[in-house]
Formats: C-alpha cells, sequence, structure tokens
C-alpha cells in the first residue's frame, strides 16, 4: 500500500507532466485547427471517453477510430462499460469528483450531476467551436436541456418510439394461430407458445414470455393494453406520472398499474413466463431467446433484427426463426394499447468543467456531427466498410459490424433526419428488415411522461433511489406472489412514507412553475 507521501510525490510528478504536456501542446490560449496535410504537426490531444457499450466492442486497432482520430487530430481513451452496470459505476466516479473528459449519459442523467460543478457551461463556446453542433441539432432539444438556463450538455436526438413487443410468427403459423390483438388473446397465445411444443422437438422447453434486454422492458405492452407506461425501473428515479382532469397521478401507485400486476401475476402462476425472467443476466437471457426458447419479448426495436438476427446469428442456430412485430398493438378491456414514450432526448454529451482543452472538445464532437463524421463513425471506411450508406455493407463491414466493433462511436451525436433518409431510401436488405421494426415502433400509440424534462427536485435526490427500489422490488414480489396483491393499500401507503408523495409533490411545484401550470396531486 502506497504512504500518503508516495501519493503526493506521485500526484506531483503527474501534475508536473501534464503541465509540461500542456506547455508543450498549447503555444497561445486559443486550441488551433488541426494542420492542413504536408505541414508540421502538433502532437494530437488526448480527450477521455466514457460511455456505456450499448452492445458494442471497443478495439485500439479499429481503423475506423483511427481514422476519425486523424480527422479531428485527437487521441481517444474511451472507456465502455456494460449498460446495466453503467449508473452505478458512473455514480461512483462522479463522487470522487474525476470524470473523463467526455461522458454520454442517458437522457436527464445529468441533472443529478451538475449543480456538483461536474460539468463545464457550454454557452460561452458552442458558436465558436461547434457551429456544426449547433446547425444541425434541432433547436427544441438544446432548449429542452438547459439548466437553470446555461447549457451544460449536447443533446443526441431520439425517436420517440423505439420499443417493440416481438413474437415468433413461425411458432403462430405451425400452431395456427393469429397475431394477439388483445390481452385475451395473447394470453391463449403464450400459454400456447408453453405447452404446446411450438418447435416440434417434443420437448417442454419453451416459454411464452421471456426477456431479450432487461426484464423491465418485457411486460411494456401489458401495461400500455391497461393505458399506462411504468417506465423502466429507473435507479434514481420512480416510475411516470401521468396528467388527468389537471391532477397528476403516479403510475406507480394507480389502479391501472395494480389491474396490470393482477394481470401479470396470472401469467405468472401459469407458469409461461420464464422462471429466469427477474434473474438472469441481459446476455444469457439474449442467448436463450436466440437458442428459441422464447416466444415473445418486448424490447429495443434492434433486438430482433440486429442482436439475434445478425450478430447472434439466431437463423444458423434456429432456420425457421421469424421474428414479427406485435401490430398494432394489445388492446386492454377499455380497448386502449401504447408503448412507453422515450422523448426526443435518447442521451446527452456532458463535458468536464476540468477538461484541460475544451476547444478539442468540442471541435472533435462538431466532426462527429457533420455529414463525413456521421457517416464515418456509423459506416466505417468508404470502400472498405461500404460502397453507399443505402446499398448492402461489403463483407468486412458486415464482418465487423457482426463483431460488434465497428461503430463504437457512433452514439455520440445523432442526425436523426439522415437516419430516416437513410432508412427510406435504403436498398441494403439489412436496412430493409430493420425498416419493418424501425416503422412499428414509431406507429405505436406512446404513453408520455407528464414530468418528461422537468429537472431533478431535492426531494427527488433525496428520496427518489429508495422509492424507485421500493417500486422495483414490490413489482417483483407481487407478480412472483412473495407479497399477495392484497397488500396493496399497504405498498402504497409505504409508498407514500418512503417519500413518494413528498417527492410527487416538489415535481408539481417545478412544473407548474416551469410550464405556468396549476395542477395538484391526484393522491
Amino acid at each position: 500500500m502506497k504512504t500518503n507521501s508516495t501519493k503526493r510525490a506521485t500526484a506531483l510528478v503527474c501534475m508536473v507532466s501534464l503541465a509540461a504536456a500542456l506547455a508543450t501542446a498549447c503555444n497561445s490560449t486559443e486550441t488551433k485547427n488541426p494542420p492542413a496535410d504536408g505541414q508540421a504537426s502538433a502532437s494530437p490531444v488526448t480527450l477521455s471517453l466514457i460511455q456505456p457499450d450499448g452492445g458494442r466492442v471497443w478495439r485500439d486497432d479499429n481503423p475506423v477510430t483511427k481514422e476519425i482520430e486523424k480527422k479531428t487530430h485527437v487521441k481517444l481513451n474511451v472507456n465502455m462499460l456494460p449498460n446495466n452496470d453503467f449508473n452505478n459505476k458512473y455514480n461512483a466516479l462522479a463522487a470522487s469528483g474525476e470524470i473523463p473528459d467526455m461522458s454520454r449519459l442517458g437522457s436527464f442523467d445529468y441533472q443529478k450531476f451538475v449543480d456538483q460543478g461536474l460539468f463545464l457551461d457550454l454557452s460561452p463556446y458552442l458558436d465558436k467551436y461547434a457551429p456544426n453542433l449547433m446547425k444541425n441539432l434541432k433547436p427544441a432539444l438544446w432548449e429542452l436541456t438547459k439548466h437553470k438556463g446555461k447549457q451544460y450538455v449536447i443533446p443526441y436526438e431520439n425517436a420517440p418510439g423505439k420499443e417493440v413487443p416481438v413474437v415468433r410468427k413461425d411458432w403462430l403459423d405451425v400452431l395456427n394461430m393469429k397475431m394477439p390483438t388483445n390481452l385475451d388473446e395473447f394470453e391463449q397465445m403464450v400459454k400456447a407458445f408453453t405447452f404446446n411444443d411450438p418447435d416440434k422437438n417434443g420437448k417442454n422447453d419453451t416459454y411464452g414470455i421471456g426477456n431479450a434486454n432487461t426484464y423491465a422492458e418485457s411486460f411494456m405492452s401489458i401495461f400500455g393494453a391497461f393505458g399506462i407506461s411504468p417506465g423502466m425501473f429507473a435507479n434514481s428515479v420512480p416510475m411516470n406520472s401521468y396528467l388527468q382532469e389537471n391532477k397528476i397521478y403516479p403510475v406507480a401507485i394507480s389502479p391501472e398499474y395494480q389491474s396490470s400486476l393482477s394481470y401479470i401475476k396470472n401469467l405468472w402462476d401459469a407458469r409461461v413466463i420464464d422462471p429466469e425472467m427477474f434473474t438472469i443476466k441481459s446476455d444469457q437471457a439474449m442467448q436463450k431467446v436466440a437458442q428459441g426458447k422464447i416466444g415473445f419479448f418486448n424490447a429495443w426495436w434492434s433486438i430482433a433484427p440486429q442482436t439475434l438476427g445478425q450478430q447472434l446469428k439466431m437463423k444458423e442456430i434456429v432456420p425457421n426463426a421469424l421474428w414479427e412485430p406485435v401490430f398494432p398493438g394489445i388492446k386492454g378491456p377499455e380497448g386502449k394499447s401504447g408503448m412507453l414514450s422515450f422523448g426526443n432526448l435518447g442521451a446527452v454529451i456532458a463535458i468536464s468543467s476540468k477538461t484541460k482543452n475544451p476547444e478539442a472538445v468540442l471541435r472533435f464532437l462538431d466532426y462527429m456531427s457533420t455529414d463525413e463524421g456521421w457517416e464515418l463513425s456509423h459506416y466505417g471506411i468508404k470502400g472498405e466498410h461500404y460502397r453507399e450508406i443505402t446499398e448492402a455493407r461489403t463483407e468486412a463491414g458486415q464482418k465487423a459490424f457482426d463483431e460488434r466493433w465497428l461503430d463504437p462511436l457512433s452514439q455520440i451525436v445523432s442526425r436523426q433526419e439522415l437516419i430516416e433518409k437513410v432508412s427510406k431510401t435504403s436498398k441494403d436488405p439489412v436496412q430493409l428488415d430493420n425498416n419493418r421494426f424501425l416503422e412499428k415502433a414509431a406507429q405505436y400509440t406512446l404513453y408520455p411522461d407528464v414530468f418528461y424534462g422537468i429537472p431533478l427536485t431535492d426531494e427527488q435526490k433525496s428520496y427518489g433511489p429508495d422509492v424507485a427500489k421500493y417500486e422495483e422490488e414490490m413489482f417483483i414480489k407481487f407478480v412472483t406472489g412473495k407479497e399477495p396483491l392484497s397488500k396493496w393499500d399497504e405498498y402504497v401507503a409505504t409508498w407514500k412514507k418512503k417519500g413518494g408523495k413528498a417527492l410527487l409533490d416538489s415535481k408539481i411545484k417545478t412544473y407548474n412553475e416551469l410550464r405556468s401550470g396549476n395542477v395538484s396531486p391526484g393522491i
């Protein structure tokens, strides 16, 4: 173990080295543009980035990354963490006060940290160093992500409809069943998928419902049939709320939520839900689906065509497998159906307030927002990995994509209009298959959270994690029968005592202030 004096000495050496490096790299107060070809070149600026892996793999020898580094005159130091572990590890990193130059965070997660002084106010820099970012990202997104009048993050645009319930269409055909349109037909289908040997292998080894990423997504279309969207069991904020007759109700203690739980519990009791649903890791769950053991799941649009179809080669494992989106949706007792709205903010990039070269960071991000930078980060090197973005990838490009290392930087800056353009004009059979899921995801009725974009309150920061944890724990207990639904009133009372009521009141107060509203709590 190092002594304190040793640590101080090491830190001093690092500071001196860093200062020397900065003095060498920066001969003026303004970062210069990358030198033109043939001119003497200063050393590239080293920039660090942390982001969820999104199912991708980082390779130091990635030729696409090297080309991006060459174009932007930087050297990247990237830390990609598994999606399901990212928030916990980033929370610990933020608590230390030492974060990388760039952090890719989910939607409004930056609100938890911005008042700690972790992030740089970008307002003085954007017009000068990021003109393409300012031009290519919609003004409404910049406005949505302002915090107390300042711009601390760069928004990543997202289509609000991204989740799709999908079913093994080949199993439906084998069992002579039609696509389910309501909860009764859905129940009949998942029971047949579990007990009627849909894969005809003579074994009792299939389940009607499974999860292909996280179990929080698995029941989204069922909740939608009752007219609600609980969200995704966020680890720091409680589930969504909705506005009705000028009153706001938290979904997690609503009558519709109770009805949804009762329906899901009946499916659990019928043993048509994978018994490992709440314990299996996401990659293991995905493998189980790829092996043909699950007949229905609900997840991000790309799981079926890309992760299962392309990357996990499900067709080679199960040649007859055919995934089809459930459409127009599963209707509930009042004829409702729908999915969670993710809003138009998919993520953000925050820049550390301690970054030594904010101009270089912004110039890098600015390049990534150009047509050239976006295309390079998404498709690779033209002529090597693809010929035209509307055509199929080359053999080398498809291999790199299947191995998940081609596009690790594609999640940095979004150009939704380019995505839509490619989608509409593509002749690539892979893209055409993707379109079946993308188009359906965009057409479902979407249930938004009434508090979407409303900043975190002090009460939310204090009580949010405990309330969210309690919601998740009780969801599992109610579904699996560890707690009877007859304890619903007790659950609601405990939810309020744990801070749910205080949290809701604080959010409504902020909502009224920012939206010039006059709404009140429904509980």
